[in-house]
């Protein structure tokens, strides 16, 4: 499934979401290859086929977090990247680099086999599988392609994969991995495009940029998803979904039941839209 797309969204949840430290790009970016292995399961299931896939990502979240010690990057990288001190001490002498390769080596031999498993069975009564769920990323993406047009069917149907942080692990927030993928459709690297002199480019430009304090008006994502970020975490309190809720959302049911009586998820809903939304249309005619 080359969507091209979905890879450029993807680009903003480097470094555990534009390098914030929150849930690694690897493991994120595993749950969304799993989905992508059972597409036409999910086409087909609906609701139960997204409960079965969120186990399995569950699983892989967990496997990740007993094989590396945490999910969070900046757990594992022991580094803040907004600080000049943090990247230096990443890159030099090489061992923290390093090691995130290896993370990458693992999982993408753990999930090539991982991705063979079939999914579990679930169990959903009639009411669960009739009503319309909440998926947190999914309503933002929506929300930002309905005030700027900007969107892609096939993240919005995946997207799915954030409930409950990833798996409902607890991991970075939905709502905020919606702002930045949605921002990133329109301000990410294009991966299958670019040449490695441009991706090196693209990497080094965008870590000076998390060093400055003021956006300007140079649209680069981590530039731009840097405000997004500092924005969030001042209304919703955290990153992450487990901080965010002060709850362990391990079960389906659960989630789905807090999530649509929660006003504070509700508003970070339309919070994280607007102001990604907000972003698109002020970058947007600056952007070939």
């Amino acid at each position: 499934m080359p969507n091209n797309q979905i890879l450029k969204a993807y680009t903003g949840l480097d470094g555990g979401v534009v390098a914030s430290g929150s849930t690694c790009g690897v493991v994120s970016g595993g749950a969304m290859g799993l989905a992508i292995s059972h597409y036409d399961e999910l086409m087909i299931n609906g609701l139960p086929a997204q409960v079965a896939i969120l186990s399995l990502i569950g699983g892989y979240a967990k496997w990740f977090e007993d094989s590396y010690g945490s999910t969070l990057c900046r757990d594992r990288s022991g580094v803040d990247f907004y600080k000049a001190t943090g990247q230096i001490r990443y890159l030099i002498p090489g061992d923290k680099a390093t090691k995130c390769m290896w993370h990458i080596r693992g999982a993408i031999r753990h999930l090539y086999s991982y991705h063979k498993k079939e999914l579990p069975a679930v169990n959903m009564n009639s009411s669960e599988n009739e009503d319309a769920p909440i998926h947190c990323a999914k309503k933002v993406l929506e929300g930002i392609r309905e005030q700027t047009g900007i969107g892609n069917d096939n993240l919005e149907q995946l997207s799915f994969i954030f409930d409950g942080g990833i798996g409902l692990q607890g991991g970075v927030c939905g709502a905020l991995a919606g702002a930045i993928m949605g921002i990133n459709i329109l301000l990410g690297l294009n991966i299958r495009d670019t040449s490695y002199y441009q991706s090196v480019k693209a990497f080094a430009v965008g870590h000076i940029n998390l060093l400055r304090n003021k956006p300007g008006l140079n649209p680069e994502p981590f530039n731009v998803g840097k405000q997004i970020v500092k924005q969030f975490k001042k209304e919703a309190g955290g990153m992450e979904c487990k901080v965010i809720t002060e709850k362990e959302l391990s079960e389906w049911s659960e989630y789905q039941s807090y999530v649509e009586s929660s006003k504070k998820c509700e508003g970070l809903i339309a919070f994280a839209a607007n102001e990604a939304s907000k972003a698109i249309k002020m970058y947007k005619p600056l952007v070939a």
